[in-house]
């Protein structure tokens, strides 16, 4: 089993289209999204990544960035493609957890969490060994992966403390352009993928032990 990770689309038509070639060159992978699907909207574009995707035989799931408007997730949670604030089943003894959005910034946008509201809703999630987590934001302090270009450290403690505390297998991120890179945190694989927009993304093997590697699409 194969995952194909995609994160900050941003509503462009070009990311769009490569994540749709991609699918066809990793053949058929499950498509992780890992948020910021569109900068403050329209619905619309999420609608056609999911829908144009489910044309094709592609089973895609995703969590809300911060740049998500709430009715990208309504969007999500009708298509079935939810995993925002929930666990699912993808065979094989694998799960995948999910918890979108970001830390407030100095910025307003349109989906944000406290610290306290991202520990309380990860914690909530039956996270082990077996799941493979999502989360739009990364954690904090891993290899600098959280620093954006203007040296802000904008990781999550909480996202941290739970990798910490659960261990799960493998933790995917996006949230921060400048950075990706794959990284460890005990057991923990920790996969900080780029811009989709810049055509990066991420494929994990779920044959036997989780593996990951970082690619252009």
């Amino acid at each position: 089993m194969k995952l194909l990770v995609v994160s900050d689309l941003h509503a462009e038509d070009d990311a769009l289209d490569l994540l749709k070639s991609a699918v066809i060159t990793y053949e058929h992978p499950i498509v992780v999204l890992l948020g910021d699907i569109t900068h403050n909207g329209p619905v619309s574009y999420a609608h056609d990544v999911i829908y144009d995707l489910e044309v094709m035989g592609i089973r895609s799931y995703g969590v809300v960035g911060n740049m998500d408007p709430p009715g990208v997730l309504e969007m999500l949670e009708k298509a079935g493609a939810n995993i925002h604030k929930k666990k699912i089943d993808l065979g094989n003894g694998w799960s995948l957890a999910g918890f979108g959005g970001a830390l407030p910034g100095v910025t307003r946008t349109p989906t944000e969490f406290t610290e306290e509201e991202i520990y309380a809703g990860m914690s909530a999630l039956g996270i082990d060994a077996k799941t493979i987590v999502a989360t739009h934001a990364p954690p904090a302090g891993i290899a600098k992966l959280d620093i954006t270009g203007k040296g802000a450290a904008i990781g999550s403690t909480s996202i941290r403390r739970i990798i910490e505390e659960k261990k799960p297998a493998v933790l995917l991120c996006g949230h921060v352009h400048e950075t990706q890179g794959i990284e460890k945190l005990g057991e923990t694989l920790i996969v900080k993928v780029g811009p989709a927009y810049e055509g990066k993304a991420a494929v994990v093997d779920l044959d036997g032990k989780a593996s990951a590697e970082l690619v252009d699409i």
